[in-house]
């Protein structure tokens, strides 16, 4: 019973978080508010493996944001499956360094380079296109001029 302990003479749940005082009958081991921010992270989680089922928790944490302890925390409350999978290696197809997935051919870093890269092309494109006097005419066929 980690997160019980005296209060006033009284035994009392405790946040496993936070250690605020919460109700004896709660379903859970948090209170109201860190529950919420808990909950906040799982669906992030939820979130990416809709999307990529079946990735690792190195992966979660590389596109999430969401450290790896984190992700652990969840399998350990079973809140999360972990599935042996065999030590699948993928290489960038930019820089080679070694993924850990199958569901991505550029590590984070290749990929946010990639997208700056693209964006900065977007931007130099829309003030050639938009930065130009150049005005639009309809190109009329010399019989059907009136």
């Amino acid at each position: 019973m980690k997160n019980k302990r005296y209060h006033k003479g009284v035994l009392v749940r405790t946040c496993k978080k936070c250690k605020k005082i919460i109700d004896e009958k709660s379903l859970y081991d948090y209170c109201p508010e860190c529950f919420e921010k808990i909950q906040d992270i799982f669906d992030k989680i939820e979130e990416y493996l809709k999307e990529y089922p079946g990735a690792t928790a190195f992966e979660i944490e590389q596109e999430t944001g969401v450290p790896y302890h984190i992700v652990n925390n969840f399998v350990r409350e079973g809140r999360l499956i972990e599935i042996p999978n065999e030590y699948l290696n993928f290489e960038c197809k930019r820089c080679g360094r070694l993924l850990l997935s199958a569901h991505h051919k550029y590590c984070p870093s290749c990929r946010k380079e990639i997208e700056e890269e693209l964006a900065s092309v977007k931007k130099q494109l829309r003030g050639s296109l938009n930065g130009g006097n150049a005005k639009m005419h309809i190109r009329h066929k010399e019989g059907r001029r009136k």
